[in-house]
């Protein structure tokens, strides 16, 4: 079975001047993470270090949602985030990601290396790693251009993605209405606010993201099935 493994990591966690509180805070957004998305973690988010954390998912329209909460949750710490699609070679422990291991969590190790070492100028932040080269490099392309998105936008600008997120509206129709109200604007200071944002262009890529993460892990399991049978 293919799965999704995520590694996060601190940027420069240790010239944190209040690394002990993140790392607290840190611990407490696992916990809630793990319960929000409990239908999708096969391996709940775990801290492995101080500044490390991991955990073992479905593929699913989630992944990005997920991602972004705990980004929001956490600025201004920055946060850099590997993905690997792969299977898992040892027996998968359900109460802590830690211990098992597979190709899922090799391809994340070498997702998350690639975006330390290449960071497109500062503003990457998440990369996919796994067998498939086009759905590799197709799948990133469309990351980064979220990212460069993202890395444009001001406080008020990501106070609108932050207000999609607590109203569990990960998409790009959503109420208007609705999250002006939750940030308190009228709805032509809104409507500017989201033009000039981009927003809508960034969540249309991260969801097409990710429904090329889940159409590559369905094919991958089709073809394990398929070999399956032609060895019984």
């Amino acid at each position: 079975m293919t799965y999704l493994a995520l590694i996060g990591d601190i940027i420069n966690s240790k010239e944190l001047k209040d690394r002990a509180q993140v790392q607290e805070q840190l611990l407490g957004l696992m916990q809630a993470i793990n319960k929000d998305y409990a239908s999708v973690i096969v391996s709940p988010f775990t801290v492995t270090t101080g500044d490390e954390f991991q955990a073992l998912l479905r593929p699913s329209d989630n992944i990005f949602q997920i991602i972004d909460n705990i980004q929001m949750q956490l600025l201004p710490v920055q946060i850099r985030f590997g993905l690997g699609l792969g299977e898992m070679l040892t027996p998968i422990n359900d109460k802590q990601s830690i211990g098992s291991d597979g190709p899922a969590f090799w391809w994340a190790r070498e997702a998350i290396n690639h975006v330390h070492d290449k960071t497109d100028y500062g503003v990457a932040r998440i990369a996919l790693s796994c067998d498939n080269q086009l759905i590799q490099e197709s799948v990133n392309s469309l990351l980064a251009s979220g990212d460069f998105i993202k890395s444009k936008w001001t406080a008020n600008q990501l106070a609108i993605l932050k207000a999609l997120l607590e109203q569990q509206s990960y998409q790009e129709q959503f109420e208007h209405q609705m999250i002006a109200d939750a940030l308190g604007i009228k709805p032509s200071g809104f409507s500017k606010r989201l033009k000039a944002s981009g927003l809508k262009h960034y969540l249309r890529s991260r969801k097409a993201a990710a429904h090329l993460i889940i159409a590559a892990s369905r094919s991958n399991d089709q073809q394990q099935s398929s070999e399956e049978e032609n060895h019984a």
